[in-house]
């Protein structure tokens, strides 16, 4: 089959033409257009406007071919796509431009919604496609992603960036865009079929995305405050709402500030710690979304002779984010350190657009934003409105602080100038070894937001947090500390992951050096890095505990994390899985990890909390009915429950007879998890009122541990029996009757459970924020502090990409699940095949030789090509 990629030439201004595409290569174009510097001192407080134009737009057009871009070297893309069991496209080129343009073509097969949903968000596009949203939120998307600026910023980069890079982005948007040309918008699988707004799309557009994405865990996370960030007024004055910490602690909790929804587990085990002594293990399992744009998708990408790599990628990204070749494999875990910096300004009592720093006034800058809204008559209404900045970046309307007459919040964002990241990830598809795979780390320094676990063909075990972290002056930290004993906001911001400087005090500005990737940012000899023989993990806590028993310590910056502190219980599991032994446990007797030993312990499904305490809990179970109080409403409106007496005999001997394992068959899991929603709810001190011993930094697997003595496990249980009794299940009904993923139908009953009761397979429900993909509704919780909802518990998050790779045969051998499935189009018969893969513990064995592939049962081929 051979394509001819054809684009249509358009502005970069909001007009009906444009869409999410940018102009041809040869005459870039940036949201600059619609965003302009506007002198704080004569801004308006609010500074809205609004106007209406008449949408006269036209289906897209194929049929005018674009400039050839600059930097071309070859006349144009061939590739071969194969596709295996589960679609997996493997992909040979002669170039890494003509394998990326395979990629996007491929990737546009499976999934063109969500990249063209995504390039419409980071362009500040999606107001005006599909409407102002609930509450406005596409406007406020909009104004927040063109205040940011990443779109504009990531083009005017473009230009500079290393041929390589720009070759393989070019080569990408060019693929999509020929599989739009050649099936048009009404041919595109999935939600958009048929719409407008599907647009052919450029490498800087692309890339632009990718940079967007390194924003997941700083600006990214903050758009719905930014959008909101207005000066106080005269008649807001009179009703200002004096900052609460409580406002404060609530939004944290409920914000997505430190992408607590992307969570993962890897594990990298070297050669003693193998059966036999020679090679490497390797276990990458992120929890990420089912749904949305941080899915990942399975790639194998070859350039004979060059390159030969399998994994997964985020959609909508070349290369591989996550994977292996035949010297090393690698998997992330997002870091528990920060990527952006909270400050409180002082504002000038004389004009809340002034801020003090050491006494000093300093002017807020504002930008006029303006973005297009679709109406329901299909007119289009232009919004105008005044973004404010301080020094450090964008000025936060946050819940609890807002923007008053004397405070407000900025934050500055470690990632926001990251241009190494695609140069990074590029290094680290083409690494041809290890060392080369490591050494990228160093030179880049250009991973956005993670940890890194590895492992080597030989058996060298290494972890690093490398992430982009702010850099504070040893002066700084040490007022930090004072401010983390004697500021409640301070304090409120570290409990909930968020670090909060006063911006009035310059002596929290970054300190800056010359090793660091970007001026104000910790160098890579500062950061925390440790390679072993044996093995190493991270399951999102700091660095401090990446093995059980060797501890990680040094002068590292606190904005990396901290050191001697609680882990958490799916850490603590982690850590023994990969250090105990004898029977019972996933290494065995011989205490070492064969390939297969590796891949069950990875979906052990084992319950830290139920390991160290249910025997207690059980121990205390009381004989007689236990009388329970009224349970209010929850303030988001979740029912409560009523007063009432609750026999828990059958509960008790039902957690008794449990072994504590979250498995399709397993009864008690799911009143085990209730107990724990409840205790959790309920107890002065939540999870920690639990425990008899607390945490020792000495012996961090082992504590905190032991039921505290005198603790009544009766209301809890009791609570936990109604709750089940509310939602119409029996004491001990198994869990995969009750857990099951929401995108499936028919049902799929699925193992695992939250990683706050203690496990390593991780999954749950978290409601999808950066999409404009159609989901399934999840049902209404049952009540008040419980996950459990009319249907049971549906899931749509957590373990996604799972991959296990063995280096202890002649040739690497790997072993996938991707939970939600190669496409996004919920009518393929691929859609959800590879959930119930995971539900049956299924695992593919990854075709990564040509004789794998070749002998694959549902093999298909094809060759595309383009001109450039």
């Amino acid at each position: 089959m051979t394509l001819v990629l054809l684009m249509a030439s358009c502005s970069g201004d909001d007009g009906p033409a444009t869409g999410p595409t940018a102009a041809p290569p040869t005459t870039p174009t940036t949201a600059a257009a619609t965003t302009s510097a506007v002198p704080a001192t004569t801004a308006g407080p609010s500074a809205t406007a609004v106007d209406t134009t008449t949408d006269s737009s036209a289906a897209p057009t194929t049929t005018v071919e674009s400039a050839p871009p600059t930097t071309a070297a070859v006349a144009g893309y061939e590739a071969t796509i194969r596709r295996t069991t589960d679609g997996v496209p493997h992909i040979t080129g002669a170039s890494m431009g003509d394998v990326t343009f395979a990629q996007g073509y491929a990737n546009g097969e499976d999934h063109a919604c969500t990249v063209a949903d995504q390039i419409l968000k980071v362009k500040g596009q999606r107001a005006r496609w599909f409407g102002p949203g609930e509450g406005d939120a596409n406007i406020n998307s909009d104004l927040a992603w063109r205040a940011i600026g990443i779109d504009r910023r990531a083009r005017g980069d473009y230009e500079t960036a290393s041929p390589e890079v720009v070759e393989a982005f070019d080569g990408f948007a060019a693929g999509w865009s020929a599989h739009l040309e050649e099936v048009g918008p009404g041919g595109v699988s999935g939600w958009c079929a048929g719409k407008k707004w599907l647009r052919p799309i450029s490498g800087e557009d692309v890339y632009a995305y990718a940079r967007s994405i390194a924003l997941l865990a700083s600006s990214g996370a903050l758009t719905e405050f930014i959008a909101t960030a207005i000066p106080p007024t005269a008649a807001a004055r009179d009703e200002e709402t004096p900052p609460s910490t409580n406002g404060f602690a609530r939004a944290l909790a409920s914000t997505d500030v430190a992408a607590r929804s992307t969570g993962s587990n890897a594990w990298a085990v070297g050669a003693e710690k193998v059966t036999g002594g020679e090679g490497g293990l390797l276990v990458g399992n992120p929890h990420f979304p089912w749904e949305g744009e941080r899915r990942f998708w399975e790639v194998h990408l070859t350039v004979p002779g060059e390159t030969n790599i399998y994994g997964a990628q985020l959609i909508g990204v070349p290369g591989v984010g996550i994977g292996f070749t035949d010297s090393f494999a690698w998997s992330h875990t997002v870091s528990a350190g920060h990527r952006f910096t909270a400050y409180t300004l002082d504002l000038d009592p004389a004009d809340p657009r002034r801020y003090l720093v050491d006494g000093e006034p300093r002017e807020m800058t504002a930008q006029s934003v303006r973005v297009q809204v679709r109406r329901p008559n299909g007119e289009l209404r232009a919004v105008r409105r005044n973004m404010w900045s301080s020094e450090y970046g964008p000025i936060i309307n946050f819940p609890g602080v807002g923007w008053t007459d004397t405070l407000t919040l900025t934050f500055r964002d470690a990632n926001i100038g990251n241009d190494e990241f695609a140069e990074q990830y590029l290094a680290m598809t083409t690494a041809t070894s290890f060392d080369e795979f490591v050494g990228a780390h160093r030179e880049h320094q250009g991973v956005p937001l993670f940890n890194t676990v590895a492992v080597s063909s030989d058996g060298r075990a290494w972890y690093a947090d490398t992430s982009a972290t702010p850099n504070l002056s040893r002066q700084g930290e040490r007022l930090y500390r004072r401010a983390l004993r004697d500021d409640a906001f301070t304090q409120v911001a570290a409990d909930n992951g968020a670090i909060l400087l006063d911006g009035s005090d310059s002596r929290f500005e970054w300190e800056e050096v010359d090793s660091a990737r970007d001026p104000g940012l910790v160098p890579f000899d500062e950061m925390p890095v440790v390679e072993r023989n044996d093995y190493v993990l991270n399951a999102n806590d700091s660095f401090w505990m990446p093995h059980a028993t060797e501890m990680l310590e040094g002068n590292y910056s606190i904005l990396h994390g901290e050191q001697r502190t609680e882990r958490s219980l799916r850490t603590r599991e982690n850590a023994f899985v990969l250090s105990e032994s004898g029977e019972g446990t996933p290494a065995g007797d011989d205490g070492t990890f064969t390939g297969e030993e590796l891949r069950d312990a990875s979906v052990f499904n084992n319950a830290s909390s139920a390991r160290l305490l249910v025997q207690a809990v059980v121990e205390r179970c009381p004989t007689a009915p236990v009388d329970v109080p009224e349970l209010a409403a929850g303030s988001d409106g979740t029912p409560g429950l009523p007063a009432a007496t609750i026999d828990v005999v059958e509960a008790c001997a039902v957690l008794d007879a449990w072994d504590g394992r979250y498995e399709l068959e397993s009864r008690g899991a799911v009143l085990w998890r209730e107990m724990l929603s409840a205790v959790r709810r309920d107890a002065p001190e939540g999870l920690d009122s639990l425990w008899a011993r607390v945490f020792d930094p000495d012996r961090p697997l082992e504590t905190p541990s032991g039921l505290a003595k005198g603790f009544a496990v009766d209301p809890y249980l009791a609570r936990a029996v109604q709750t089940m009794q509310q939602a119409g299940l029996a004491i001990d009904v198994p869990l995969g009757d009750v857990q099951y993923a929401l995108r499936s139908r028919p049902r799929i009953g699925l193992h695992g459970g939250p990683g706050g009761d203690g496990l390593t397979n991780v999954i749950g429900y978290s409601d999808p924020s950066m999409t404009s993909e159609p989901m399934p509704d999840p049902g209404a919780r049952i009540v008040s502090g419980s996950d459990l909802r009319d249907g049971g518990y549906p899931v749509d998050n957590g373990t996604s990409w799972l991959m296990t790779v063995d280096f202890t045969g002649d040739e690497p051998a790997a072993w996938v699940m991707l939970t939600y499935g190669e496409t996004g189009d919920r009518s393929s018969p691929l859609f959800d095949v590879q959930t119930q893969r995971f539900s049956d513990k299924n695992w593919r064995e990854a075709a990564f030789t040509e004789a794998a592939i070749a002998a694959d049962p549902d093999l298909t081929e094809q060759t595309v090509t383009a001109t450039r």
